[in-house]
C-alpha cells in the first residue's frame, strides 16, 4: 500500500463504532477499526498533512489539507485531533532547577501548574516562528512562548539553557 496525498474528498469517511473508536471507510476496502488521526509536522501549519494511522501506528492515509474535506468531515478530524492533542502552553517558568545533567521544570501552564523533568539540552528545541517546544523526560509536549513574550523571570531562566 502506496502512502499518498488525499486526492479526492469523496475516498474515505470517519465514524466512531459503538465502543468510541474512529472507524475508517473507503470504497471497496474493508473497514479500519481504531485509527489514530494525528498532525504531522510542522505543526506551525496544523490544517495540512493530518495522518490517518493504524492502532500499530502504521500510516494508512495522509490528508494532505483539512480544506478539501467537506464540513462533516473536517469537523469530525478537528474534533477527534482536538481529544487527542493536548499540548499545555507554558505561560510563565518559574524554576528551572538543575542536577547531574537534568532539568527540573516548574512552569505555570494554561491548564494549570505543573513540574516536569528534562533530560535533554535537546529536548528544548527553538521553532521557526521563535516559539518553543519543550519535551519532558515522559514524553510529554509542551509549548512555549518566544522569548520576548515571557516575563522577565521566565526570560532568565530560559536565557541560561539556551
Amino acid at each position: 500500500m502506496s502512502i499518498r496525498p488525499l486526492e479526492t474528498p469523496s475516498e474515505f469517511s470517519l465514524s466512531y463504532d459503538a465502543l468510541g473508536r474512529v472507524v475508517l471507510k473507503r470504497p471497496g476496502q474493508d473497514d479500519i477499526v481504531d485509527v489514530r488521526l494525528r498532525r504531522s509536522f510542522p505543526w506551525t501549519d496544523p490544517t495540512r498533512y493530518v495522518s490517518v494511522r493504524s492502532s500499530e501506528g502504521k500510516e494508512i492515509l495522509l490528508i494532505d489539507d483539512l480544506a478539501v474535506l467537506d464540513t462533516e468531515r473536517k469537523a469530525f478530524v478537528d474534533r477527534e485531533l482536538a481529544r487527542v492533542s493536548f499540548v499545555p502552553r507554558i505561560k510563565s517558568i518559574i524554576s528551572i532547577n538543575t542536577k547531574f545533567g537534568l532539568q527540573m521544570w516548574h512552569v505555570q501552564t494554561d491548564r494549570g501548574p505543573i513540574e516536569f523533568r528534562v533530560q535533554e539540552r535537546e529536548d528544548v528545541r527553538w521553532l521557526h516562528d521563535g516559539r518553543f517546544r519543550v519535551k519532558d523526560a515522559d514524553g510529554n509536549v509542551y509549548e512555549l512562548a518566544k522569548l520576548e513574550d515571557l516575563d522577565a523571570a521566565s526570560q532568565k531562566h530560559l536565557e541560561l539553557l539556551i
